[in-house]
């Protein structure tokens, strides 16, 4: 056991938890204030109890696992940008390289422990779209139960207008156009990717997206996309298999291509950059748009100098 006599301004005890024990994940400081290994002045209390100088904490752990979360590791901060925020509802901007939730091979710093932490409570989230980690741009997150499952239902139903800008490789000719596909799932050196398959698999999806060529910047196409559908991959793997590969993809992409970019592009060249719905409570139209990322920026003006 340890114990603590808070000094210093007030704040919520899970936030000073947070901060003593930075090893510690949100889920696990959260369970401890439930379950009462927690305690301030010797009573449980709830994650939002507002912690007052000379409070008494006492933390019911052994002394090798308090010394192990002492230990500094998960960094408890938010790289996102918010876009629109309500007691239901928060539309973020998420950065590049920031893996939309947890997962095999995924560190605790994903976007939902990021959204928990900014949050600062015990709350239930649910993600009305999901953005691959290399991806950036715009995700909707509900709030609490009252929202998700009508948000789950606005996403099923495809009510969500998403808009993405890609940079292909190549010249696309058509100016606009629309690509229907049938995908599978399958794996490459041990990871899941998509390939076209044919609409007499059973295990195949359909998959839809409208395209406009917005630029032709010397053998590269800047183009909007619109999802019809909401496919793994689904973006990448219809311009692959069409000759204009993503600029930057490493599982569809060209490597040789990738590589002319690589000192300024990290990632493939994908922004997921406008969404129109309308609000699952209040059932207010909402258009919610963001710029490209500096790095993609960066990009096209290097390939206009090249």
């Amino acid at each position: 056991m340890e114990e603590i006599t808070f000094i210093g301004k007030s704040m919520r005890i899970d936030k000073f938890l947070m901060q003593e024990f930075p090893s510690a994940t949100l889920s696990e400081i959260f369970k401890w204030i439930r379950t009462g290994k927690v305690k301030v002045n010797r009573k449980k209390q709830k994650p939002g109890y507002k912690l007052n100088p000379q409070d008494i904490i006492h933390i019911f752990l052994s002394q090798e696992q308090i010394q192990g979360y002492h230990t500094k590791g998960i960094v408890h901060k938010t790289s996102f940008n918010v876009l629109y925020e309500d007691d239901d509802l928060l539309v973020v901007d998420k950065p590049p390289f920031l893996a939309s939730q947890g997962g095999i091979g995924v560190n605790e710093n994903n976007l939902v422990n990021q959204v928990a932490y900014y949050l600062t409570g015990e709350v239930t989230i649910s993600l009305g779209n999901r953005l691959d980690k290399d991806t950036s741009g715009i995700i909707i997150i509900g709030k609490n139960p009252k929202i998700n499952p009508l948000l789950y239902q606005l996403t099923k139903s495809r009510k969500i207008e998403k808009k993405y800008f890609a940079l292909a490789i190549g010249r696309i000719k058509e100016k606009e156009g629309i690509f229907k596909d049938y995908l599978v799932k399958g794996t490459t050196n041990f990871m899941p990717v998509m390939k076209i398959s044919n609409k007499d698999n059973e295990l195949a999806k359909y998959c839809e997206t409208e395209y406009k060529v917005v630029k032709h910047i010397k053998n590269y196409t800047l183009l909007e996309l619109t999802l019809k559908t909401g496919r793994m991959h689904q973006i990448r793997v219809q311009l692959s298999s069409r000759g204009f590969p993503v600029l930057g993809d490493r599982i569809y992409g060209n490597e040789e291509e990738n590589k002319k970019v690589s000192r300024n592009l990290k990632r493939q060249f994908l922004h997921a950059s406008q969404v129109k719905f309308n609000h699952p409570i209040t059932n207010k139209t909402l258009s919610l748009v963001t710029e490209l990322p500096r790095d993609l920026k960066k990009t096209l003006e290097k390939i206009k100098t090249q």
